[in-house]
């Protein structure tokens, strides 16, 4: 399986399992209304082993795969716990590190993959979505979550190609609703897979802009 394809259905596979458990924050916070680069304010996180920095809100701090078990063993239900392990185990596997970002406060997960380089062509992310609607039809078959796009877009601009894709996800039977932000970025010889999981609609394309791959 070359790299294309293993990404491609690494996405598709893991989308079934892309659901916050945890219990979400009611208060809205200050960097979930940013709307443009100009109001961003957060840090940079330098990932050594890539030579990468991403910028996130201050919220956010780094847990290593013990300790954020740990406390999602603290804030989860036993089944939920398992279920959120069987979506980082899938992460995991793909192809290269493997970063984890918690913020407490609203109980949102940022984690991103990095991977050997990958171009993005249109042709890629039309793939990818016509997959990701036929997983979305067959999950709402057999379980109890529907599972709405929100928006889907591709760009290619000065050698960067962003693939982004969020999803609401509500589950009818625990009247829980869960919001799904992915990427796909490469450039710089560089790709890298982030996923957003939180409790409310963010527009994160702000801190997206200012990564440094």
């Amino acid at each position: 399986m070359n790299k294309n394809t293993f990404i491609l259905y690494s996405l598709i596979a893991i989308l079934a399992l892309n659901t916050s458990c945890l219990t979400i924050a009611k208060d809205v916070k200050s960097w979930i209304e940013v709307s443009n680069i100009e109001e961003v304010k957060g840090k940079y996180h330098f990932l050594s082993d890539d030579g990468i920095k991403i910028y996130l809100p201050e919220a956010f701090k780094k847990y290593s795969r013990v300790s954020y078990e740990k406390l999602l063993d603290s804030l989860a239900s036993k089944k939920d716990y398992e279920l959120e392990l069987k979506r980082l185990e899938y992460l995991r596997e793909m192809e290269g590190n493997f970063y984890i970002f918690f913020d407490e406060e609203t109980r949102s997960t940022y984690t991103i993959n990095t991977m050997p380089y990958m171009p993005i062509h249109k042709g890629d992310a039309q793939y990818i979505l016509g997959m990701i609607s036929m997983n979305n039809k067959k999950i709402a078959k057999e379980s109890d979550l529907e599972i709405t796009k929100i928006t889907a877009k591709y760009s290619a601009n000065n050698g960067i190609q962003i693939f982004k894709a969020i999803h609401k996800i509500d589950n009818n039977k625990k009247q829980h609703t869960s919001y799904n932000s992915s990427y796909i970025v490469s450039a710089n010889n560089k790709t890298i897979y982030i996923q957003l999981l939180s409790g409310f609609d963010v527009n994160f394309d702000p801190f997206l802009q200012k990564i440094i791959l």
